[in-house]
């Protein structure tokens, strides 16, 4: 299935620091293309990669994409795990990595006039324990409240950032109590699940992964 995209449609991408507006700059179809000619509106020093909402007639898709502003180019990276990887080792290992991300918000690309809504909130953290399906974490929230924002139903991760092998990922929210976040991956490499997976077997000295 593809997913038409007029030239002129607005995309929103969130990185970990600050969300940017992209412009398509010719037709594209979502599905078929993994990459999208598009402008950046303004702002100099965008984001190179993040969660990119795509406004679509069944609603609002969101996948991780890395950006090249140089070639005027986004690439979607449209990967998921697959089930059968779910159901593998599908039981939480405990993992504690940094991480820091950024919420996504969805009234920016309904065109809310209301800057308190549409402003990204930005949070650091570490995780507690992953599955494939998703993990757990602790936040530090980088807002007057110290809190994610309520509502919220989808944050850009990356993880274990300033290493040799940082994780990006998409997450769905499940869960926000005070600092605790919990969610399930909408968006996750398989490779960086095996990563991920061989950090949390390493730390509890269990045998690699076969």
């Amino acid at each position: 299935m593809t997913i038409p995209l007029p030239a002129g449609t607005q995309l929103i991408l969130t990185g970990p620091v600050q969300a940017v507006e992209l412009l398509t700059l010719a037709p594209a179809e979502v599905g078929d293309q993994e990459q999208i000619s598009v402008l950046v509106m303004g702002s100099e020093s965008p984001p190179q990669r993040g969660m990119i909402s795509i406004p679509t007639p069944f609603g609002v898709m969101r996948t991780v994409a890395a950006l090249d502003v140089d070639l005027g180019v986004v690439t979607l990276k449209m990967a998921k795990i697959p089930p059968a990887w779910q159901r593998r080792d599908a039981h939480r290992m405990p993992l504690v990595v940094p991480l820091r991300g950024t919420t996504v918000s969805l009234p920016a690309l309904a065109g809310s006039a209301g800057p308190a809504q549409t402003r990204p909130v930005r949070f650091n953290g570490t995780t507690v324990d992953i599955s494939p399906g998703g993990l757990s974490a602790v936040l530090t929230v980088e807002s007057d409240a110290l809190r994610l924002p309520s509502g919220v139903r989808d944050v850009f991760l990356e993880l274990d950032p300033f290493s040799a092998h940082p994780v990006a990922a998409t997450l769905r929210v499940v869960d926000v109590r005070s600092d605790q976040l919990r969610g399930e991956f909408e968006y996750l490499q398989p490779s960086d699940w095996l990563h991920l997976a061989a950090m949390a077997r390493q730390a509890a000295e269990l045998p690699p992964l076969d």
